[in-house]
């Protein structure tokens, strides 16, 4: 970094004051009178005032921008032409800003590739500065992610641990670094014109260099016409500064050019201690997180599967995807899927959820029609696996069948393979023929790929799964892999692997709860009442049914109770009988699913809340007492502290840590002879403490914000989750650490199910196998997580990630040969790094935890 030695900046600061505002495109205002004051009120009053004076402007999400040219084809034209001309600089530049925690990492970079795509094709202009101006925290591969998506410089207010100096390179999971500014005054600190001198001297003692950044706005605040006048009385009162109105890339340049040295900080900034993060807010309105990941999830794979159908010869679906990624990066956005906002906000979201189950449902059959026609064999069943490795894995399928055609389904056969099926619903014709049946068995998918199956009539004549390996006796089931004691008074479980416990519990512990959207808060010193028994001495769950399915594929533990918030007598409890129970505000089903030859332990938990102000969780003990736990974040996995709640740290904190954060698919508690590994779908919010593991099932909240604080103090019911949720986690006990248990796996496999679907009849004959692998990835610590087509020209573009932190020889085999492979950046532009291939199959180094995309073309395409 060269040091700038001009004698000008050398002898007095440089100030640059950013005129700019935050757009909330929902939070206490909704979506369209937030269009009205941002489009109407705020862009109109900035652009005639940098045509009158020497205003300019801050834009950051081009979400805003393409309204304008929507609704305001004038207003757009002078805007445009003000960006042009670098007296509108847009940062961040993202299509909406996203919540940097929550969403998956995909999910961020699509958020930057609409929005740089944008600017490029409207503007010709590239944003260089990443502007996080709200999120709550950033993941620990965002530099990695910035970088690669173009960025040179990043400013934020949330997460920095530590106050000074404000400027320093931040360092990513794989080492990528760059040049960042921590906003010691968040993104308002020039907001008031009248409070410079105080401002100014907090900012000049956690700056590296003279050059400070002075953000003038906030959300959804108009420009302050006499900013002008402001800036000129500040030169004219100071012989040791200048301050000029500028935009956020000249900061960073004169930074650059004046640093030297910087320190370097690595990892996640997720720290309260100076400026609020808000990890409680990843509970808040569960539903959103819930429905978020299963459909980027959905929306991945059904982009995978029409990307393999372009391949051979179907059009590609270009705007239908556009259209369903922008309802997944409404849903990404920083106070959509944190859940912080009024009611009326989450509207558009539902509907949203609701188009993407129906449309992508669709995309799902047409390829399953495609496949089906070009098959050299057909059968009765097609299951797919979206996962870039063989998945072994439970699936279910829907059939219908013409009257007196099936009798008995009593097992399925590939190739040689012949397994069990578990018959799950049924209806039959008047000859007892089946109308419809719904069966349930565990097959072995290949690599992004497919595998057919028939219906057999008869019993299985050998099954891999054995039918003997899951044995119970009394309450107690065993398979090859652990053995599960459950407690029929309570319905909770010990899970013992190689004859020591490792975990117990999936106990439901209901806690206080008079916090908001925001944050958690309780009076309570102890749980409202736990299914131990633990907590408040009047409530009590009672358990109203305990029954075990077996089936000689799995073992199904299902219970169900309600819990009442007074039993009587509540007194010499351990003697006398409850007679009355009374204040009934919570029902509750599970099942606790034990396979035969699937190493996990999945868990569906069904909750009615009707409880007002509580935080329900699920709390799994363990024998470990390790200082760390690992966590997974978007393309990678960090370490972090457990404990936290007991934590009294020294100094003043805004947010004093309480050892909540959110995880992606999976959380592993391990002491490096054991471990337990917690899978979560859609239930970020997670604490481990004393040994123990939780997840938040929900969080029932009367108040966005309940101090006036965070923001106005205003009724939320619908936060208050009055409804029926019904929640999925798993458990995969293991030993030694995470890595060798490849807990990625498991986690993936139950977040990415396998899709089962009846083959249609069979109209016409083709020369596609009974299984094939479309894309296979080697070796398993190489994630593929998308398969597109290119946003130009007609190539495919396949990303993928290192998950464990170790380097990687990669191959990638596809199922047909590419004609060129080039890596390209997050923005799809080339690199200079060359490929090697041969044939079908691609050969690449991989850094720990490096993100890799390629850009491949195949003959015949375009």
């Amino acid at each position: 970094m060269k040091r700038d030695k001009s004698p000008s900046q050398e002898t007095g600061h440089i100030i640059y004051l950013v005129p700019h505002t935050h757009y909330d495109a929902v939070w206490v205002l909704n979506k369209e009178d937030s269009f009205f004051i941002n489009i109407e009120l705020i862009l109109r009053q900035a652009v005639d005032l940098i045509k009158t004076s020497g205003y300019r402007f801050l834009i950051e999400q081009t979400a805003l921008i393409e309204e304008v040219e929507r609704r305001s084809p004038q207003l757009f034209a002078e805007i445009g032409q003000l960006i042009r001309e670098g007296k509108i600089e847009v940062a961040g530049g993202e299509y909406l800003m996203a919540d940097a925690m929550i969403p998956g990492g995909e999910t961020l970079v699509r958020e930057i590739l609409f929005g740089k795509k944008y600017l490029m094709e409207k503007f010709g202009i590239e944003a260089p500065v990443m502007w996080g101006a709200d999120s709550f925290g950033y993941n620990a591969q965002l530099p990695q992610i910035y970088r690669k998506a173009g960025y040179r410089y990043f400013a934020f207010r949330r997460g920095v641990g530590k106050s000074s100096p404000s400027e320093f390179w931040w360092q990513g999971l794989d080492g990528t670094k760059i040049l960042t500014h921590w906003m010691p005054r968040g993104y308002r600190a020039g907001l008031d014109l009248t409070a410079f001198e105080e401002t100014f001297a907090v900012l000049k003692a956690a700056a590296t260099t003279r050059h400070i950044l002075l953000p003038s706005g906030s959300g959804s605040i108009l420009p302050q016409p006499e900013t002008s006048r402001a800036v000129k009385k500040w030169n004219r009162t100071h012989s040791d500064s200048v301050m000029k109105i500028a935009a956020s890339a000249d900061f960073f340049e004169g930074v650059e050019r004046a640093a030297g040295d910087l320190e370097t900080r690595s990892g996640e900034m997720y720290s309260g201690r100076y400026s609020q993060v808000f990890p409680n807010c990843c509970s808040s309105r569960i539903w959103i997180k819930q429905e978020l990941r299963k459909y980027e999830n959905l929306l991945l794979a059904c982009e995978k599967w029409a990307t393999i159908a372009w391949l051979m010869g179907v059009p590609y679906p270009v705007d239908q995807f556009r259209d369903n990624w922008k309802k997944i990066l409404w849903g990404a956005f920083h106070d959509v899927a944190p859940g912080t906002g009024v009611d009326e906000c989450y509207d558009e979201a539902r509907d949203n959820f609701a188009y993407l189950q129906t449309h992508l449902s669709r995309v799902l059959r047409d390829f399953l029609s495609l496949i089906s026609l070009n098959l050299n064999d057909h059968e009765d069943i097609i299951v797919f696996n979206s996962l870039s490795w063989e998945v072994r894995n439970w699936v279910e399928v829907d059939l219908w069948f013409k009257k007196g055609k099936v009798q008995r389904i009593l097992g399925v056969k590939s190739g040689g393979e012949e397994t069990d099926v578990e018959m799950l619903e049924f209806t039959r014709y008047s000859d007892d023929s089946y109308q419809t049946a719904r069966i349930g068995f565990v097959a072995a998918v290949p690599p992004l790929g497919y595998r057919i199956y028939r219906i057999l009539g008869r019993r299985p004549r050998k099954s891999p799964a054995g039918a003997s390996r899951i044995t119970i006796t009394g309450n107690t089931i065993q398979n090859q892999f652990f053995r599960v004691k459950v407690n029929p008074a309570n319905g909770l479980i010990d899970v013992f692997q190689g004859g020591q416990r490792l975990a117990g519990g999936n106990e439901l512990v209901l806690e206080e709860e008079t916090g908001d959207l925001y944050y958690h808060r309780q009076n309570l010193n102890q749980p409202l009442k736990t299914e131990g028994d633990g907590g408040v001495k009047y409530g009590k769950f009672n358990v109203k049914s305990f029954r075990i399915h077996k089936s000689p594929l799995r073992r199904v533990i299902e219970t169900e109770s309600d819990y009442f918030g007074l039993r009587w007598p509540y007194r010499l409890v351990e003697k006398l009988r409850p007679v009355l129970w009374l204040h009934q505000y919570l029902s509750v089903s599970k099942k606790i699913i034990i396979y035969n030859d699937i190493p996990r332990i999945d868990f569906i938990t069904t909750v009615n809340n009707r409880h007002p102000q509580v935080r329900v969780r699920v709390r799994f003990s363990t024998g470990i007492k390790s200082p760390h736990y690992d966590s997974e974040v978007q393309f990678g996995v960090v370490s972090r502290p457990a404990d936290q709640y007991h934590l009294d740290p020294e100094g003043d904190w805004l947010e004093k840590p309480r050892g909540i954060y959110p995880s992606q698919n999976w959380i592993d508690y391990s002491d490096g002879e054991k471990g337990v590994t917690l899978i979560n779908k859609g239930l970020p919010a997670h604490e481990v403490r004393d040994g123990d593991m939780y997840l938040t099932l929900l969080r029932s909240i009367l108040m966005l914000s309940s101090d006036g604080v965070t923001g106005p103090a205003i009724p939320t019911p619908d936060a208050q989750e009055f409804k029926t949720y019904t929640f999925e986690y798993s458990l995969y006990p293991h030993q030694k650490g995470w890595k060798e248990a490849n807990s990625f796996r498991p986690a993936h496999e139950f977040n990415n199910n396998l899709t089962g679907f009846q083959l249609p009849a069979p109209k016409s004959g083709g020369d596609l196998p009974p299984m094939l692998s479309f894309v296979r990835v080697r070796p398993e610590n190489l994630v593929l997580v998308a398969l597109k087509k290119a946003e130009h020209g007609d190539e495919v573009v396949l990303r993928l990630f290192e998950t464990k932190g170790e380097p990687a020889e990669g191959e990638i085999e596809l199922f047909l040969e590419p004609a060129s492979v080039k890596v390209v950046d997050l923005l799809e532009r080339d690199d200079e790094l060359a490929v090697e291939h041969d044939g079908n199959r691609i050969r690449l180094r991989v850094r720990p935890f490096e993100i890799v995309s390629l850009k491949l073309g195949f003959r015949g395409q375009g």
